[in-house]
């Protein structure tokens, strides 16, 4: 060992070998300046044995080389100073982020851990299990702020300024072409100052306003071709063709559902253009949010008559039997999937139904493959197995379901007291829940009426009001017999055959017996009744949908179907129990007001313009409120700006909007904080055949998005960061209220959504000399949003008692920040229900099994059944299941063969299975074979974060920055998956580029031809990547890439370097060619626009029957699609051979020998001795 002491001769001396290397000895090795010189010695071949320390170095650190270099990486994320933030977009979460601020730059955003801090009025603090908050895309947003893409200064359409400059001219098939409006999307922008702008926005609304107002104004939309109904509901005001869209409206109070308290103000300039008082104003119409992208569960209102049910996502963790149902947790709720992981730590089951082998499905005790749209099927065979076997809690279902309810045989209607007690008076106390509580009117009551049961103890029918629930009912001595049917006398003298809802349903779920139902949901038998077992003995149960039920064009009988099993077992209004949606989390409610506490909300909503609080120190409950406005769904815009009217072959043209839906003609759309044509189904469709009529389309955001390039006027708003003045927010998956503004200066010429808004107003009081455009925003005007802040807070139901001053002090805990009001922590719905004996929001105030709306019955939706997609089916499209002689729809005639979209849509045919499994649908017989998924991504929201190069890296397997393959639109590109044996017996390798096309007659757009420009633009090419945990006809493409326009394309086609990047505007698509929406469209459910539905309002204690955003309005359905797939292009650099990783022999589909034996887990093998 002498040889390795440093004072050995060999040591010291320099050999011929050591001097061609350079001379060093190991000890002017040790002494020379550190670790670049290692490298090259060691790069040279330097023997290891010369790497020993010198023996009399006792720190080897002291002697260490100059450091300073260090600095630069040391450096890089030190901060003078930080703020808090809420990250605020579309998947509502709001998490209050902390960002580290240098010299005015924010270095990085981490999370704040704060939550444990948060308190209310009583002292209640929040628990520190919602810790962490956050997720990649709220760590990534500076990037978002100090990327390429921020809009920085207001711009207009160079067409439409030269229409505005002409004075407005009413436009011809020739002005349309000359100005520009059927080519937004090669027309160029001009800088203007913000001035410049609100001016030109001032005068095209009272010019379009004008242009569209009374008889005249009439003549003119109806020579457009709109139809009469939707010209009749605008009641001759012009103001009506105004569409405004704040883009979810609980991610800032102030900035975003400003829009819909602008559309309300829109009533001065109806009066001002028509010369109407107040009482005969109209406003615009208010377009809605969740509904619009599809994420809201329509079927909810009908079972319960909320909005949606929702619980804080930390009582996830109380379930024992944990459902999800079409839905990701894994990787859609980012910032409290935690919550999943406590809940498999708890010991719970955990179920996952959904078509593909999904993220949530590996972490699940069993996961039920099913074929798409099928679930509804799938819960009535489980309710069937369940009233079978008599696994129900009959107590439960007598108190608190309608199966005890009495129905008619031969109006399929519940049956009234007043039909069958002779002098019948209505029994329902005016001291009782519904009047007191629930603000029922008494005018809402006599359409109502009081339901009969057939009472076990006195062997009689017996009247039942909605209150008499739970204790209520066995106060009142009833006891129902759930076995009754007979024939029943009525007060006219006549008789009928009835039945209850429980009998009702044992015969109509004899179509749905176990062999039925896993031939129509291809799911095992076993898996069924295993699931259907779980769900009687195991309780709390807890089911969570989300876009994978919602997304769908039957989600509404899909959404009842899910609440039958826990109707039967009594898992509502306690812990860990109930259905819940995790797509559309959005309940306006959070801020709803009360006859006891004010207007909430709706007082910054819908504030009397006429009659504006101007004193800073009015309470809230002193606003007053008068909408002016009228709810509208953007389906309508995006199904061709017309309702669903449809000429039957029996009943001639017909109708299928209601009243309460019916949109009006669009010339004008105003938006802020949404994307709002990358998310429109059927978008090149919207561009090509619609867009040209509307004749101003403000784009209010942050970012170029293809929403910009084909608006008319650009605002640039302020991101979260950069706010100037306070907003608020709140919601539905945490019990937070959260009061902010940003920490760092405006980079560019931008400002906030709320003062963009407020200017425009004060630019109409200029032009119009009404001072009350001005008043209506004053304290906005003035910078002092906290007004109108606090109002809302003074009258919410949730809020009363807090002061703005006081939350921003941090008196409950972080500045900023406090607890919502709730009756529990966390929130548990229909506690009251179950609790207090409350009814339920509907019209029995129980839980609904049954819809005897007349719609429902005319639609043969009034039983819950399983009913074959309009287009997404290998059988009769929209076709019923079901011989029950109970369900009597109406096919007004279509013929089975009919393709029309709209015709498929309304064609209500009824067959049992056995015949249903023999019919054939056309499209997959023409080659549509494919069921295409369309989730959300981890990694962007809607469409935001498609500007930050590392999301879009991440987002797919072909992420590259370098961009080796100069075909890449950017540094990331969006991805198909699809299972490889489907893709190879089609020619499809991994990797390659592939089209995916719909029906040819309406998709991408009507009237495309092959020779068509934009049919390039808009025909949809993607990469498809093999994935086996798909089924061999299900695909999946998620739907938040920025779509292909004409100037990307036009770039990606000229630039040498090939980048989708547009020249004029810097957009950056995500997909060379189309995108998702080229092979959706715009598919309007009849069920979706009744005017009948009694349900809760979304904003109020109080109740309405018929439409409401984002309550009872037509939930936009993108899975509603068939697709062919062809290949494109091969997946090899520049179009040549396979895809690179493709041949490593480790990707799915092509796996080498050695990868096969490593997921067989046959390379180690375990010897026990």
């Amino acid at each position: 060992m002498d040889e390795e002491r440093g004072d050995h001769p060999a040591a010291q001396a320099t050999t011929p070998q050591d001097a061609s290397r350079g001379g060093l000895t190991r000890r002017e090795f040790l002494g020379s300046a550190g670790a670049a010189v290692g490298g090259l010695v060691l790069a040279q071949g330097l023997p290891l044995r010369l790497l020993q320390p010198l023996a009399t170095i006792d720190n080897p650190l002291g002697f260490y080389p100059d450091r300073e270099w260090e600095k630069v990486y040391r450096d890089q994320y030190r901060y003078d100073g930080s703020f808090t933030f809420v990250c605020s977009p579309n998947d509502t979460h709001h998490c209050r982020l902390r960002a580290f601020v240098r010299n005015g730059v924010i270095m990085r955003i981490e999370q704040n851990y704060d939550v444990q801090r948060y308190a209310d009025l009583y002292g209640n603090k929040a628990t520190p299990h919602w810790n962490p908050r956050g997720c990649l895309k709220g760590y990534t947003f500076h990037r978002r702020v100090y990327g390429p893409y921020r809009l920085k200064y207001p711009m207009v359409r160079r067409g439409w300024k030269a229409w505005a400059d002409d004075g407005f001219p009413e436009l011809t098939a020739a002005l349309r072409a000359r100005y520009r409006f059927d080519s937004r999307g090669t027309d160029a922008f001009e800088r203007v100052s913000w001035e410049q702008a609100y001016d030109y926005v001032g005068k095209a609304f009272i010019a379009i306003a004008r242009r569209y107002s009374g008889p005249e104004g009439a003549r003119r939309l109806l020579a457009q071709g709109y139809p009469p109904e939707m010209v009749e509901a605008m009641h001759g005001a012009g103001v009506r063709t105004f569409k405004f869209r704040g883009g979810m409206g609980l991610l800032g109070v102030i900035g975003k559902y400003g829009l819909w308290r602008a559309a309300n103000m829109m009533a001065l300039l109806d009066a001002h253009v028509r010369g109407v008082g107040p009482e005969e104003a109209l406003g615009a119409r208010k377009w809605s949010n969740y509904t619009w992208h599809g994420d809201q569960a329509p079927g909810q209102p009908f079972v319960h008559g909320l909005q949606a049910s929702d619980v804080d996502f930390n009582e996830l963790r109380h379930a024992r039997l944990h459902i999800q149902v079409g839905k990701n947790l894994i990787e859609n709720k980012m910032p409290e999937s935690h919550f999943f992981n406590e809940l498999m730590e708890r010991g719970a089951r955990i179920v996952v139904i959904t078509p593909e082998y999904s993220p949530p499905a590996v972490k699940a005790d069993y996961w039920m493959p099913v074929r798409p749209q099928t679930d509804a099927a799938l819960f009535l065979g489980i309710t069937r197995l369940m009233m079978d076997n008599r696994w129900y809690d009959e107590a439960f279902v007598k108190r608190f379901t309608d199966f005890p309810l009495v129905i008619r045989q031969d109006t399929l209607k519940r049956l009234r007291a007043a039909e069958v007690f002779p002098n019948y008076r209505p029994g329902l106390d005016p001291q009782g829940p519904s009047f007191t509580r629930q603000n029922l009117r008494p005018d809402q009551y006599a359409q109502l009426g009081d339901f009969v049961i057939f009472d076990r103890r006195t062997r009689r029918l017996q009247p039942l009001t909605r209150d008499q629930v739970g204790e209520r009912m066995a106060q009142a001595g009833l006891d129902p017999d759930l076995g009754w049917r007979g024939r029943v006398k009525l007060v006219d003298g006549r008789e009928v055959e009835c039945l209850t809802l429980w009998e009702a349903y044992r015969d109509h779920l004899r179509d749905y017996d176990l062999d039925t139902v896993a031939e129509i949901t291809q799911t095992p038998k076993v898996m069924i009744r295993r699931l259907a077992r779980d769900m009687a003995t195991i309780k709390p149960v807890a089911i969570h949908i989300g876009e994978g039920i919602n997304h769908w064009f039957h989600a509404t009988l899909a959404n009842r179907a899910f609440y039958l099993p826990l109707m039967l077992t009594g898992n509502i209004g306690v812990p860990g129990a109930g259905c819940h949606t995790w797509a559309g989390n959005y309940k306006a409610g959070i801020f709803q007001g009360s006859p006891w506490t004010g207007p909430g909300i709706t007082g910054w909503l819908f504030e009397d313009p006429f009659q504006a609080a101007l004193d800073p120190a009015t309470p809230g409950r002193q606003i007053k409120v008068k909408k002016y406005l009228k709810d509208e769904e953007p389906a309508y815009w995006d199904h061709g700006d017309v309702p669903l009217i449809v000429d039957t072959p029996r009943a001639g043209r017909k109708v299928f909007t209601g009243q309460t839906h019916m949109p009006t003609p669009t010339k004008v759309i105003w938006y802020n904080n949404v994307n709002i044509l990358n998310n429109a189904k059927w978008a090149y469709g919207v561009i090509k055949n619609v867009n040209p009529r509307v004749e101003l389309i403000i784009n209010q955001d942050i970012e170029m998005t293809a929403s910009a390039e084909y608006a008319d006027v650009i605002l640039p708003a302020n991101s979260w960061v950069e706010f100037q003045t306070y907003e608020l927010t709140a919601s539905c998956s945490n019990p937070f209220l959260q009061i902010w503004k940003g920490g760092i200066k405006p980079l560019y010429q931008t400002k906030d959504d709320g003062v963009i808004i407020a200017e425009v107003a004060a630019k109409l009081a200029e032009l119009t000399g009404d001072r009350r455009f001005a008043d209506y925003f004053k304290f906005l005007l003035e910078r002092r949003p906290e007004v109108y802040i606090q109002r809302i807070l003074d009258s919410a139901t949730s809020t009363i008692g807090y002061r703005v001053g006081d939350v921003l002090a941090g008196r409950y805990g972080e500045p900023g920040a406090a607890l919502m009001l709730f009756r529990t922590y966390p929130r548990v719905p229909f506690y009251e229900q179950i609790h207090d004996s409350e009814p339920f929001y509907t019209d029995t105030g129980r839980l609904n099994s049954y819809c005897d709306l007349p719609e429902a019955i005319e639609y043969g939706e009034n039983f819950i059944v399983h009913r074959e997609g309009p287009e997404a089916t290998p059988y009769l499209p929209n076709v019923i299941v079901t011989s029950n002689p109970l369900v009597r729809p109406n096919d007004y005639g279509i013929p089975l063969d009919a393709l029309h979209w709209d015709q498929r849509t309304v064609r209500n045919v009824k067959m049992p299975w056995r015949e249903v499994k023999r019919t054939k649908n056309p499209l997959w017989e023409q080659g549509y074979r494919f069921y295409l998924l369309t989730p959300k991504t981890r990694h962007r929201v809607h469409s935001s974060w498609s500007t930050v190069d590392w999301n879009m890296i991440w987002d797919s397997n072909f992420g590259d920055p370098y961009r080796l393959d100069r075909r890449t639109p950017g540094v990331g590109e969006h991805q198909l998956h699809i299972n490889p044996q489907a893709a190879r017996d089609m020619g499809i390798n991994d990797g390659d580029y592939v089209y995916v096309d719909a029906y040819a007659a309406d998709r991408p757009y009507i009237g495309w031809k092959p020779g068509d420009p934009f049919y390039r633009v808009a025909r949809c090419m993607v990469r498809a990547r093999y994935n086996p945990a798909y089924p061999y006809n299900v695909l999946m493409m998620k739907h938040a890439p920025f779509m292909a326009t004409e100037k990307s394309v036009r770039a990606h086609e000229s630039r040498g370097d090939g980048l989708a990047r547009s020249a004029d505007t810097g957009y950056q698509a995500n997909l060379r060619y189309g995108s998702q929406q080229s092979v959706t469209r715009g598919w309007l459910m009849p069920m979706h626009q009744t005017d009948t539905l009694f349900h809760k309002s979304k904003g109020a204690v109080a109740f309405i029957f018929g439409g409401e955003a984002d309550n009872h309005a037509v939930n936009t359905v993108p899975k509603e699609t068939l697709v062919k797939i062809t290949k494109a292009e091969d997946g090899g650099i520049g179009g040549r051979g396979l895809w690179e990783p493709a041949r490593t022999g480790f990707s799915p589909g092509r796996e080498s020998e050695f990868m096969r034996r490593y997921l067989a887990g046959a390379l180690v093998q375990v010897r026990r001795r």
